[in-house]
C-alpha cells in the first residue's frame, strides 16, 4: 500500500498531538482550509516529494505555535505565506535537489485527456521556467503572479523595501518569458526530429 502524502490526509497526528498554543480546534481548521494553498506555495518555491511532505507539516507545526499571536493585521494568507517562504528557504538550503525533476505524480498521463495532457505539459514547462529564477526573484514572482499579492504586501510578507519588490519582479519576468521561450523553442526542435 502507497503512502499517503501528508497534504492529502486530515490533521497529521504529530500536528494533533502537539500542545495546542491557539485556541482548541483553530489549528485544525486552519489546515483544512489553508494546506492546499501551502502544498501549492511550497511547490511553486522548488519543494516536491518527501521534501514538500515534511516542508507542509514543518509550516504547521509553526501555524501551531503562532496562531494565537496572530492578530489580523494582514490576511491569513499572506501572514501564512511568510511562514512558507521561511520554511521553505530552509528545505532549499539542506536538500539540494535536481530541480528538473518532478514526482511521478505530477508527471503521470495516464488516463488523461488532451485537455488535461495540455495543462500538465504546460505546468511543466512553467515549472522548469521558474527552476532557472534565483530563489530572490522566483518568491516575488510567485508572490505577484500566482498568488497574486500586491507589491507591497509582498514587501511585507518578504521584509524588503518596495523598490527591490518592483526590481526583482522585473527581472523574474524577463528571465521568465526568456526561459519558457527557449524551453518552447527546444521542444519544437525535438519534435521536429521525430
Amino acid at each position: 500500500m502507497a503512502a499517503v502524502p501528508l497534504h492529502r490526509r486530515a490533521l497529521p497526528a504529530a500536528l494533533a498531538e502537539e500542545p495546542a498554543r491557539a485556541v482548541p480546534g483553530a489549528l485544525a481548521e486552519v489546515y483544512e482550509a489553508q494546506v492546499g494553498y501551502v502544498v501549492r506555495c511550497l511547490r511553486s518555491l522548488g519543494l516536491h516529494g518527501p521534501a514538500l511532505d515534511d516542508a507542509v507539516q514543518d509550516v504547521f507545526m509553526v501555524v501551531n505555535q503562532k496562531l494565537a499571536m496572530f492578530d489580523g493585521r494582514s490576511q491569513l494568507r499572506t501572514w501564512l505565506y511568510a511562514i512558507v517562504v521561511r520554511v521553505a528557504r530552509r528545505y532549499r538550503s539542506r536538500f539540494a535537489q535536481d530541480r528538473s525533476r518532478f514526482t511521478e505524480e505530477e508527471t503521470s498521463v495516464d488516463g488523461c485527456s488532451e485537455a488535461e495532457l495540455d495543462h500538465k505539459q504546460r505546468l511543466a514547462l512553467a515549472q522548469r521556467a521558474l527552476a532557472v529564477l534565483d530563489h530572490d526573484k522566483r518568491e516575488v514572482f510567485v508572490l505577484a503572479q500566482i498568488e497574486e499579492m500586491s507589491a507591497p504586501e509582498i514587501a511585507q510578507v518578504l521584509g524588503v523595501p518596495l523598490n527591490t519588490v518592483y526590481s526583482r519582479l522585473r527581472a523574474a519576468r524577463i528571465a521568465f518569458a526568456q526561459q519558457v521561450e527557449r524551453l518552447q523553442k527546444r521542444e519544437r526542435r525535438s519534435a521536429s526530429w521525430r
